[in-house]
């Protein structure tokens, strides 16, 4: 391991242990429950606790291996911006577009993240995640998210509505039907 790659995952432990961190202290206002009766505190700061975790793992290995040798590696900017566009869309679009387009762009966006992804991979995993977790959050766990939302639809006011009716159709000029 190198003394970038060495000095870059006990960055990345650290700061996932203190985003776990935060997550926990502003969870733990909230009601945690049992394992049985979940609140709604239980399951953010278990994830909280795994993080924290996670980290302590990252940051062990990356101090634990000895120093090597060598020169450092680019930061893979495509892939960054990616993923962080990815989550950022999600949380601002997922009211206004619904889960399913929005998870269609998000995994589009997070795979392509990768220099190994092909088209025709990704667009089947998008496919199969947004069908499987709108069947999951939608049908299963009655969860109130728009299935497709009100960005989408044609009523009066919303953005897609307005598109089209601002779009001039060619009339049709051809020969008159016959009855």
């Amino acid at each position: 391991m190198t003394s970038m790659q060495r000095r870059r995952d006990v960055i990345g432990g650290l700061i996932v242990m203190t985003i776990g961190t935060g997550f926990l202290t502003v969870g733990s206002d909230l009601d945690m429950g049992s394992s049985f009766r979940m609140g709604p505190g239980y399951f953010p700061n278990v994830l909280s606790v795994v993080m924290i975790a996670l980290g302590l793992a990252i940051t062990g290995l990356a101090l634990r291996c000895p120093k090597g040798e060598g020169g450092s590696t680019p930061l893979p900017w495509r892939g960054l911006l990616l993923i962080l566009g990815a989550a950022v869309f999600f949380g601002f679009a997922v009211r206004g577009l619904g889960l399913a387009p929005v998870l269609l762009g998000v995994v589009l966006a997070s795979a392509w993240a990768s220099r190994y992804a092909a088209v025709r991979t990704s667009v089947s995993l998008a496919a199969g995640v947004a069908a499987f977790c709108t069947f999951l959050f939608i049908q299963m766990l009655g969860l109130p998210l728009p299935l497709t939302g009100p960005w989408l639809s044609l009523e009066q006011g919303s953005p897609l509505a307005s598109a089209m009716a601002s779009v001039e159709l060619p009339a049709f000029s051809g020969p008159a039907p016959s009855q």
